[in-house]
């Protein structure tokens, strides 16, 4: 089966340009102008090396979710905390790697429904259609669920 869904990510040029750049401004009070991107700082699992990395943050009703394909998901495999420059304010979070493809489909589905962009999602996703599992995996994306540190105590 053909997947449906299809991978919109900006060209990687762009990213390269942008992303210093957004690192900088999300790291201000001008990231309050910035709402739909955050920058999540964590350390590495194995590499012990600190991170930065600007992504699409979406506010759901059970808490903040990214979505991505990139692999520096798995570092919230089982959970990690994480520092979140969002809005121009500072939030300690604790991240965990949700990698079920019906989970992530539901999660985007539900996103979807709420008026999210599917463009918002990095994905191409066909009016009308309701995004599945094998579209999950085809676009390689998995969610990280955060939590505020203070929600779930010490990681």
């Amino acid at each position: 089966m053909t997947a449906v869904v299809r991978d919109a990510r900006p060209p990687g040029l762009a990213v390269r340009v942008l992303n210093p750049v957004l690192t900088v401004l999300l790291r201000t009070p001008l990231g309050r102008v910035i709402a739909p991107l955050a920058l999540i700082e964590f350390t590495g699992r194995r590499s012990a090396r600190r991170y930065r990395v600007v992504v699409a943050w979406h506010q759901l009703d059970d808490g903040p979710v990214v979505l991505s394909p990139a692999p520096w998901r798995a570092n919230f495999a089982g959970g990690a905390r994480a520092t979140v420059r969002w809005r121009g304010r500072r939030h300690e979070h604790v991240g965990t790697l949700d990698t079920d493809p019906d989970s992530v489909a539901a999660v985007i589905n539900t996103m979807l429904s709420a008026g999210t962009s599917a463009r918002g999602l990095a994905l191409r996703v066909p009016t009308g259609h309701r995004v599945t599992g094998d579209d999950v995996v085809a676009t390689r994306r998995a969610l990280v669920r955060f939590r505020s540190a203070g929600q779930v105590g010490e990681a």
